[in-house]
């Protein structure tokens, strides 16, 4: 029997959400949409913090972009879950948090990939 890469055990711990009623699972980004995710999240850092706690301007853009964050993640495995579905079914304070959760996915998995690389 030939050596077996077991690319399994880099999988991370299942870790999911509840989203009015639906249970998504926030443990990785796949492929298809990595790159996606990453522009998104990199044009939220770019907002200007302060300016986003006074509402306002700046506080549209970064509810817009949190919006289309979660429906580009959740839209995969749920398509009716999109940018109009969040905007109707969710509140700011769920998209956020939601939001947060997805970039610590994010960053974490480039973390890993780093690690494994070193090894």
């Amino acid at each position: 029997m030939s050596d077996i890469l077991d690319l399994d055990i880099i999988k991370p711990k299942k870790q999911a959400v509840r989203l009015n009623g639906k249970v998504i699972d926030i443990s990785f980004i796949p492929c298809g949409i990595t790159f996606e995710i990453d522009n998104i999240v990199r044009e939220l850092m770019k907002l200007n913090q302060e300016e986003v706690t006074k509402g306002g301007e700046e506080t549209k853009k970064a509810l817009d972009w949190t919006m289309k964050l979660c429906a580009t993640f959740t839209s995969v495995e749920n398509p009716d879950m999109n940018e109009n579905w969040f905007k109707k079914h969710v509140s700011a304070e769920q998209a956020n948090m939601m939001a947060e959760k997805i970039k610590d996915t994010l960053l974490r998995s480039y973390d890993n990939v780093k690690e494994y690389t070193r090894k």
